[in-house]
């Protein structure tokens, strides 16, 4: 991982871990969009304000970078203008307790970074996955990918914020490092 990719990776985490948990913590994260709006907002304006990562740029359901030959789009991209290459993709879940199937829509998400990691690592093999999901709600384990998951290692970190004992722990499990 080049120093700018793992500048952009740490600060990913750190948002997730602090940033993020402080915001849904203070009522301001709702659902997906909101989700959304709230990693793009930390994610922007520390682009603005660290010289390593000024030169990337965020799109929301991009469509371009080789995503119009898919049946789906990614929540968000990270591109480095510099080299017109994709260094971040994510895919966000945020779930509510009411909410039956959460393990089957986070895990076509996960089904989707595969997907993303098949046809775009060829042109753009920096690139960082992310799920970033909130799901509400206790479950038998604390993260999504087991061991079998090969395919994740060096390029998917898990951003999780789930329920355990009556609170939401935010937490991040790197399969990217």
């Amino acid at each position: 991982m080049n120093r700018k990719i793992k500048e952009l990776d740490t600060t990913i985490k750190k948002i997730w871990k602090e940033d993020v948990a402080d915001d849904y913590n203070h009522n301001l994260i709702l659902n997906e969009d909101t989700l959304k709006n709230v990693l793009y907002f930390y994610l922007r304006n520390c682009f603005e304000k660290t010289p390593e990562l000024e030169d990337f740029c965020i799109f929301t359901e991009c469509t371009q970078y080789g995503f119009s030959s898919l049946n789906y789009t990614p929540d968000m991209v990270v591109v480095d203008t510099k080299t017109d290459k994709i260094v971040a993709v994510f895919e966000l879940k945020y779930k509510a307790r009411n909410c039956y199937h959460v393990e089957d829509l986070v895990k076509y998400d996960f089904y989707k970074l595969k997907e993303y990691m098949r046809s775009l690592d060829t042109v753009h093999s920096d690139c960082q996955y992310y799920i970033a999901a909130i799901t509400l709600g206790e479950f038998d384990r604390a993260n999504w990918l087991d061991g079998r998951s090969k395919w994740a290692n060096g390029k998917v970190a898990e951003l999780i914020a789930d329920e355990s004992e009556g609170s939401v722990k935010f937490q991040v499990i790197p399969h990217n490092e």
